[in-house]
């Protein structure tokens, strides 16, 4: 009965986070191509730059944030609210530590950030505007962060992925009164994230008093003894971070640096189709985070397997089709959704963009199915390894991309390349085997998914570019009946050939929660 109740928490939590991460997206699908027609190329890149340099301050919150979920959580399921209350609260005060840190390299990054970055004079005032929305949200975010492991600690997602929902909506409100009767300014994205964030920390609160009523939120239970234990496990995933921007968080700004501002802005198209597809899978694979970590925490190791062998086949689930269908049907897809004034619409423009697509997303390939994996480095606190790795791989792309934009004419594109062939080799040889090490299980463990999930993914690319020569486009009614013909024949592709019994019964236990909501 246990187990069955756990399942459907699993399901209940993924249908949810699924549809939070869909409303999300949904958004930045429709207003991308109104921010690139508005302001051009180079505004909508500084948006992803803004995320990005929020990625790098980060670096340094994420020793203490990244393990403080997994250390409060396995305190509760064992009953030791002593220890939870001292690593909630240690959290917290040293959260609000870092962010006091942080406040004056933010201002100066926002006050000098025209002679760091290349702006068009123009353009100035407002990306400043967005730098400084987007560190104050970042700010916001940090402090909030341990009231927001009360929902994970219950196995509850579904609460945190619904009322996400709602921050969402209000964050689109925001945006649409802004963007359609207002002057266009790219700024308008951070204040609508700031106010969805700031509804989230007042929900975020609530689900703490409500979920984990044995914490206390006094200064009492601080010790800077639980703070230097969390930072000791965490400090590799600081490490990895590091690692992971160096791999792919300086492309951005390397190309505005380096190559151009347009350029940037065509590197930041292209990554929004990437992103919204590793979110998706990357929402589906945190989902089954708290699970690992309860069974790891009740030392029952085949549960756990069970479980992160199931987690695998369900990301893949929701990297393959979009993945292959952008593939297939990248070039009708950008011809109809970037704005058609000007140069914009240029078709060699839209090349480029597919181009880049197709480099970026290559990595989900593996991606797709191997993101669980990262749990458990975490869920069983061995991180060393895997970061170190990380960090050289990282150093490793960096050097390769100054070589080849020094000694080739590949500009942008080996920006976008090369990461994504260091991803590869990582996570189809280091990633896996480490995994299966941690668990103390058979090297290869993990292999059998792994190439069953490339195999479908390779055929289902074939069978979607047949639909492609054979199907009408033009429009956005066709390009809709494609979505629907290729999903439907993805899902049949994966429900037959990648997955088990166990994951069919939960894909459509996931569907009956999305359509009934019971």
């Amino acid at each position: 009965m246990e187990q069955v109740s756990k399942s459907k928490q699993i399901m209940i939590n993924m249908a949810a986070s699924m549809i939070s991460t869909l409303v999300s997206l949904a958004i930045s699908f429709v207003l991308s191509p109104i921010i690139i027609d508005k302001l051009d190329y180079e505004a909508y890149g500084f948006m992803t730059l803004a995320n990005d340099f929020v990625s790098y301050a980060n670096i340094a919150a994420m020793a203490l944030n990244s393990m403080a979920g997994r250390f409060i959580t396995v305190s509760l399921t064992k009953g030791d609210y002593e220890n939870a209350n001292k690593y909630f609260n240690s959290t917290m005060y040293a959260n609000i530590f870092i962010v006091a840190a942080l406040f004056i390299p933010c201002t100066l990054v926002v006050a000098f950030l025209d002679r760091l970055v290349k702006i068009s004079p123009a353009l100035i005032p407002d990306v400043k505007l967005l730098f400084a929305l987007t560190f104050l949200n970042f700010m916001v975010t940090i402090i909030s962060t341990t009231f927001s492991t009360a929902t994970f600690a219950a196995n509850r997602l579904d609460l945190q992925a619904f009322r996400s929902i709602e921050s969402q909506i209000l964050r689109s409100a925001i945006l649409i009164v802004t963007f359609f009767f207002l002057p266009i300014h790219v700024s308008y994205m951070g204040a609508a994230s700031l106010a969805a964030t700031v509804y989230l920390v007042f929900t975020y609160v609530h689900y703490t008093k409500k979920l984990m009523p044995q914490i206390e939120v006094s200064r009492k239970h601080f010790s800077m003894k639980k703070v230097l234990e969390i930072l000791s496990a965490g400090i590799w995933n600081t490490v990895m971070r590091a690692g992971q921007t160096l791999t792919n968080g300086l492309d951005i700004l390397i190309t505005n640096l380096f190559i151009g501002g347009t350029e940037m802005g065509y590197i930041s198209t292209s990554k929004t189709i990437v992103i919204a597809i590793n979110t998706l899978y990357e929402t589906i694979s945190a989902v089954f985070t708290p699970s690992l970590t309860i069974s790891y925490a009740k030392e029952n190791k085949e549960e756990l397997l069970e479980d992160l062998k199931s987690a695998m086949k369900m990301t893949g689930f929701f990297a393959n089709i979009p993945l292959c269908f952008m593939i297939a049907f990248g070039i009708p897809f950008y011809t109809l959704w970037l704005p058609r004034s000007g140069s914009v619409s240029d078709g060699n423009v839209i090349g480029i963009i597919y181009i880049l697509t197709l480099l970026t997303m290559f990595g989900t390939i593996v991606g797709g199915v191997i993101s669980p994996l990262f749990n458990v480095y975490t869920v069983v606190n061995k991180l060393k390894w895997n970061s170190i790795v990380t960090l050289v791989m990282g150093v490793l792309s960096t050097l390769i991309v100054f070589i080849l934009l020094g000694t080739t004419s590949l500009g942008v594109y080996c920006v976008a390349g090369t990461s994504t062939i260091l991803g590869i080799i990582k996570n189809m040889t280091f990633t896996p085997m480490y995994a299966a090490h941690c668990l103390d299980i058979p090297k290869r463990s993990f292999y059998p998914v792994i190439w069953r999930y490339i195999g479908v993914s390779c055929l289902m690319a074939v069978v979607f570019f047949e639909f492609y020569k054979q199907l009408p486009g033009g429009s956005w009614l066709w390009l809709f009946i494609d979505v629907v013909i290729c999903g439907m024949v993805g899902c049949i592709m994966n429900l037959w050939l990648l997955f088990g019994k166990k994951e069919r019964a939960m894909l459509k236990d996931m569907a009956q929660k999305i359509l009934y909501r019971r």
